[in-house]
């Protein structure tokens, strides 16, 4: 029991760490390449138990190892200085051209690609790749009278490579009453079907009449690395289409708050580390796209003030910058919040 949580911990501890510090280190290494003083540059929250100051940049490790931050000059006050920085300082984050801004804030999201690139190749070298395989197919559907059987693994769609349930799932919904070529797999052969996915108006998109379920088959290590950057580039494309959909009232909102994320990592860890790994990836593709909504208090709320100001040709006044931030506040709050009692429907459907 006290291994179980032990293991519990140290994985909730990895995940965090691991798409919250690659996110910062990414803000962190553009801005010091840029010229800006960092300030601080802390792994965790709340009291210093470690430190020791390089330039003008204290490093800090806190006691709760939980996300990291980074602090630049022009955005924060150093936490040991009531000396102001102005715009026109030569290491003010505000006073770099826009470009170099701009990278500054990107490079966080971009760095959540990244990791989660490296994490899944590492899943996909030691636990082989996933494949989507068809576990049931119900009569009188449209896979019953392509020709499609269980036991069958779907290799493409259309010409597009499935690597998951998800993508072949996708496919599908996204082509009700069009004809879709299946490359698939079946006893060592290679075969085609033609299906013509029909319309299912509970999901609001296309359906075959199949039960799926998902393998994973080893690879070599050049093509788990290469499925660990396509699949990355998969789940991004995945979220921006569930995100969509919610906006558009397509599916109904479903989204996960700490609670979930928490809950979702203890599951996880019981299952082995490698499922943990598999999760941090997803939560760094998570964040890193989250963060890109242009929503100000966001990395993507930045980006919008930087378009702004190149269109301009000046920045937003202090007062306009002040009431964007409020109403980004706002936003992320009622996102919190909503995620949060989400949470809380989730525990309490779960638990009766």
């Amino acid at each position: 029991m006290l291994g179980s949580a032990i293991l519990i911990i140290i994985s909730f501890i990895f995940v965090f760490l691991t798409f919250a510090l690659s996110h910062e280190f990414g803000h962190f290494i553009v801005g010091k390449a840029s010229g800006v003083w960092v300030y601080e540059f802390s792994l965790g929250f709340g009291p210093i138990i470690k430190q020791f100051k390089r330039k003008e940049t204290l490093y800090s490790i806190r006691i709760l190892p939980l996300g990291a931050f980074v602090k630049f000059a022009g955005l924060d006050q150093p936490p040991d200085s009531t000396d102001d920085v102005t715009d026109e300082d030569p290491g003010s984050f505000r006073s770099k051209p826009i470009i170099l801004r701009l990278f500054t804030i990107l490079a966080g999201p971009f760095m959540n690609f990244i990791v989660a690139f490296i994490l899944f190749s590492i899943v996909f070298t030691a636990a082989g790749v996933p494949s989507a395989i068809i576990a049931e197919v119900f009569p009188g559907t449209p896979a019953w009278h392509g020709g499609v059987i269980a036991g069958d693994r779907i290799i493409s769609i259309d010409g597009a490579r499935a690597d998951s349930i998800a993508d072949v799932k996708d496919k599908i919904w996204q082509n009700p009453g069009q004809p879709l070529n299946l490359k698939i797999e079946r006893e060592g052969e290679i075969i085609e079907r033609t299906v013509t996915p029909e319309s299912d108006p509970d999901a609001q998109g296309g359906a075959i009449g199949v039960m799926l379920s998902e393998i994973w088959v080893r690879r070599g290590f050049l093509e788990s690395v290469s499925r660990g950057m396509s699949f990355t580039g998969k789940m991004s494309w995945n979220l921006l289409l569930t995100l969509w959909r919610m906006i558009t009232g397509k599916i109904k909102p479903d989204v996960a708050g700490p609670i979930g994320i928490v809950q979702a990592v203890g599951q996880t860890a019981r299952l082995g580390f490698i499922n943990v790994f598999y999760l941090a990836g997803l939560l760094n593709v998570n964040l890193g796209l989250l963060n890109l909504l242009p929503i100000p208090v966001l990395d993507g709320g930045w980006v919008v003030f930087l378009l702004i100001e190149a269109i301009r040709r000046k920045p937003l006044s202090v007062e306009q910058e002040t009431f964007a931030r409020m109403v980004g506040m706002a936003i992320l709050g009622v996102l919190i919040v909503f995620a949060t009692f989400s949470d809380i429907i989730r525990l309490g459907t779960s638990g009766g």
